[in-house]
């Protein structure tokens, strides 16, 4: 895959299977392949969107990106330094460049612990402030960063919004002054109009701190307003992978126009195909051969049940795997 200059995150051939088991003496008897042999890259300051129907593997990929999953196999590569054979210390000293802002406010944050406690944390693990003071005042920073005030330092998570909890969790994120954040669907569990804050507070943080982010999510429109590039995942594998503006404008994969066709337009006097996939996902237990898409593809050919199509370049860094192309 061609990397450009000053690339943060590189990934390569990951993979990420867990084990089946089944009778008395749990043996193994399949693989669910969440993560299926996928490569991608970050520039220093980008954000890649990754998107995709649930249970396509995207929360794997960032878990296993951060180790919070070891991966089975493949390459992570964080400043050119593999984040796979680092060893426990070698990758807590890491975990400050790296963070994560999980999907759900309501669980990730403890409730027996103040938002003081809870933003400090993280400086404290990782020896960031000599003293409480010191510790207080950073804390009051990185809330004031987030639109919270000082005066809500104090107080527990059940007494805060879902918007508030996220903006918190975002907090939290920054308090180590990371290099690369994971935002793991950071806005699917809140309102419409709670998803746009949080999305542009990530925006502004992003332009202050110079923050590079892989941006989870199943919705293409949150994507398209905070993305540089769009990677779109199907069962385990990256599909199609360009610029925001080619992806929506000239989708290259069935799948990625299905999606696409999805989003539903504020003008009600513009119509647009609709396009229905038939069936559900097949199991990631047992992946279709060939393309896994061909049993819900409308424009499936034969050698589309036969062959794996190849992950290529089709000009200009737009990246698909498709046999319609070739």
């Amino acid at each position: 895959m061609a990397v450009e200059e000053k690339v943060l995150l590189e990934v390569n051939n990951l993979k990420k299977y867990f084990p089946v088991k089944a009778g008395v003496f749990r043996k193994t008897v399949g693989y669910v392949k969440a993560v299926d042999d996928i490569s991608f890259y970050i520039k220093e300051g980008e954000t890649l969107g990754l998107v995709g129907e649930s249970g396509c593997g995207k929360s794997t990929t960032g878990a296993t990106i951060l180790r919070l999953e070891e991966a089975t196999a493949g390459e992570v590569k964080f400043e050119g330094k593999d984040i796979l054979s680092l060893n426990r210390r070698e990758l807590r000293e890491m975990r400050k460049e790296m963070q994560i802002i999980f999907q759900d406010p309501y669980a990730s944050l403890n409730p027996r612990m103040t938002v003081a406690d809870i933003v400090g944390e993280p400086l404290d693990i990782h020896n960031l402030a000599r003293n409480k003071k010191e510790r207080n005042e950073k804390v009051r920073e990185l809330l004031g960063s987030v639109g919270l005030t000082a005066e809500q330092m104090n107080r527990y998570p059940h007494e805060f919004s879902g918007g508030q909890r996220q903006r918190i969790g975002i907090a939290r994120a920054l308090a180590v002054e990371p290099k690369l954040i994971i935002a793991d669907e950071p806005v699917s569990a809140l309102d419409v109009s709670i998803q746009a804050q949080v999305i542009n507070i990530l925006q502004d943080l992003q332009e202050e701190f110079g923050l590079t982010y892989l941006f989870i999510a199943h919705d293409l429109s949150v994507v398209k307003h905070i993305s540089d590039r769009v990677a779109v995942m199907y069962l385990g594998k990256i599909v199609e992978m360009t610029d925001k503006r080619d992806l929506y404008n000239n989708p290259l994969h069935p799948y990625t126009q299905s999606l696409l066709s999805a989003i539903p337009i504020p003008d009600p006097t513009f119509k647009k195909e609709r396009i229905i996939l038939e069936g559900d996902v097949p199991s990631p237990v047992n992946p279709p051969a060939g393309c896994r898409f061909h049993p819900r593809c409308p424009k499936a050919m034969d050698i589309c049940s036969q062959k794996e199509p190849e992950f290529k370049d089709y000009g200009n860094g737009h990246y698909a795997a498709c046999h319609l192309l070739d």
